[in-house]
């Protein structure tokens, strides 16, 4: 499975630490497996059920965030003092939707709908969970559990703020060519 993932997902490549892409790759698989997904399926998932026929896959959204991080994170240490992580970034942004393939289902028609987990735990909190079980490292578990509306008024760490600026900048470009706003 993990030859399939990073086909789709290439960007996993741009971890350096090995230990540490094997336990990202790790947790993919756990979170396709736990949700009864293939490696496929994330490029038919919508990335957010809370735009109606959303025209963005899972996978489009993950590689998208992940890489905006990337650029943002080399002209940001090209100009200041202060050093993104690359690491706990690009881990970070990989990993910041990883709870939505727990969090979704396809029902009884095919539709992708909230699972009975989903309904009960938002994916930052089962993407935190499926992170700690493949000892992430708390850095990119922060990354997870603030990347939304949850870390909002609260700390977020210079990795974890861009990050979620990078996810709303998807999300809000989206729905601002959709005509939602």
């Amino acid at each position: 499975m993990k030859e399939r993932i990073l086909k789709l997902f290439p960007e996993i490549n741009w971890i350096e630490n090995e230990e540490l892409k094997e336990k990202v790759l790790k947790t993919l698989e756990d979170a396709l497996e736990i949700g009864g997904w293939e490696p496929e399926d994330m490029d038919k998932i919508p990335f957010t059920l809370l735009i109606k026929d959303c025209p963005a896959s899972l996978l489009t959204h993950f590689r998208g965030v992940t890489r905006m991080a990337k650029k943002a994170m080399e002209e940001f240490n090209a100009l200041y003092d202060y050093k993104l992580d690359n690491d706990t970034l690009i881990a970070g942004a990989i990993l910041h939707d990883v709870g939505k393939l727990v969090e979704y289902k396809r029902d009884a028609e095919g539709k992708v709908v909230k699972s009975d987990l989903g309904k009960d735990l938002r994916h930052p909190f089962s993407g935190v969970g499926l992170a700690m079980k493949n000892d992430i490292p708390s850095p990119i578990c922060h990354c997870i559990a603030v990347h939304a509306g949850e870390g909002d008024g609260r700390h977020r760490s210079p990795e974890a703020v861009v990050i979620n600026k990078c996810d709303f900048l998807n999300f809000e470009t989206l729905k601002s060519f959709m005509g939602l706003i």
